[in-house]
């Protein structure tokens, strides 16, 4: 029995450092000590990952919960929200083609959602990411059958909790927005916490909100005395247009983000403004913190974009991009504004 803890042990010490011998001990434990198989096969998970191989990474990962649903506690201190999690089978969609063309997708990525502080209990606790080299698009490749009642019945305390940090630069973003937009009528999809809001109203613009969780829309309506309408972004329903919509950090959780695109383009009068903040899984930030990215195990977050496939889709859907920023707020995302053209149709 020691020897087996020395090898592990042996093996954690090798992680990152010798990933391949790592692996070859992880497998070793996993034919011999029942004990540790399930913690094992989590690391073997992780490894295959590493090495490029996401579907042994996909096949680990879900052995792993299967023979202990409760290996959280191996891995996550006490006080983490997702310590006491117990894994069963979620009822889940499974998606092999690509949202945004319909082309067939491949397995590109598989981690653990499970170590981020807003899992969701209901989600699986393992994401495999699928690629479409048609859009140089990422995408869930499963999601819970029930997402929109997760989502809407969710709610994070830190995401009540406005960052005030961040309005200096929501000012000057603002201020790009201000020169290039027709007029002043802004709809934000998401509030979140109200910063973008708070900064808007302050800078004069009439200011209208959207969140599909309630408490956040309440929230944010409260503190500011601005409507925000609490339904999807799909459903919101207006007789008015707007001279901006802002979507900052949402279209990564929507599953049919063209649909949503469609959407902000029916809403903007001629010349509108569209800005957009989203995660880029190609950004500096991915490329240098690789499988590292917390970006890879945020449940909700079902597309990945990257400025080649967002810029290509906008432009298709009748905007011009003119502007793409590295993001100040959120690590490896990018922030694009972009102009609705006028006299054609989406």
């Amino acid at each position: 029995m020691a020897d087996w803890f020395a090898l592990l042990k042996e093996a954690e010490g090798l992680l990152r450092v010798n990933d391949e011998q790592a692996l070859d001990y992880y497998l070793q434990i996993v034919e011999n000590q029942e004990e540790l198989r399930a913690y094992s096969c989590w690391r073997i998970g992780e490894i295959y990952n590493r090495l490029g191989d996401p579907m042994s990474s996909f096949q680990y990962h879900r052995t792993a919960f299967e023979l202990d649903p409760q290996l959280t506690k191996y891995y996550l201190k006490e006080d983490h929200p997702a310590y006491g999690y117990s894994y069963s089978e979620p009822k889940e969609i499974h998606v092999t083609n690509c949202p945004l063309c319909g082309e067939t997708g491949s397995p590109y990525a598989c981690v653990n959602a499970t170590t981020m502080l807003d899992f969701i209990p209901g989600f699986h606790p393992v994401r495999l990411w699928m690629c479409c080299d048609s859009c140089h698009h990422l995408f869930a490749c499963n999601y819970p059958e029930n997402l929109s009642e997760l989502l809407s019945n969710s709610q994070f305390d830190f995401n009540l909790d406005p960052r005030t940090a961040r309005f200096p630069g929501i000012c000057q973003t603002l201020k790009q927005i201000q020169y290039l937009a027709p007029g002043d009528r802004l709809l934000e999809v998401g509030v979140g916490a109200g910063e973008f809001a708070a900064v808007a109203k302050e800078m004069l613009f009439d200011v209208n909100g959207l969140d599909i969780r309630l408490p956040y829309a309440n929230a944010v309506s409260n503190m500011l005395n601005i409507p925000v309408h609490t339904c999807d972004f799909q459903d919101f329903e207006t007789s008015e247009n707007f001279d901006i919509i802002i979507m900052g950090d949402v279209i990564e959780h929507i599953l049919d983000p063209i649909q949503a695109l469609r959407k902000a383009h029916s809403l903007l009068n001629e010349k509108g403004v569209l800005w957009i903040s989203t995660p880029n899984f190609e950004s500096a930030y991915s490329m240098v913190r690789k499988d590292a990215d917390p970006m890879w195990r945020v449940v909700e977050h079902l597309n990945y974009f990257s400025f080649i496939s967002l810029s290509k889709w906008l432009n298709r859907l009748g905007f011009e991009v003119v502007d793409y920023q590295v993001s100040s707020s959120y690590n490896g995302s990018m922030e694009v504004i972009a102009i609705k053209k006028p006299d054609e149709a989406a």
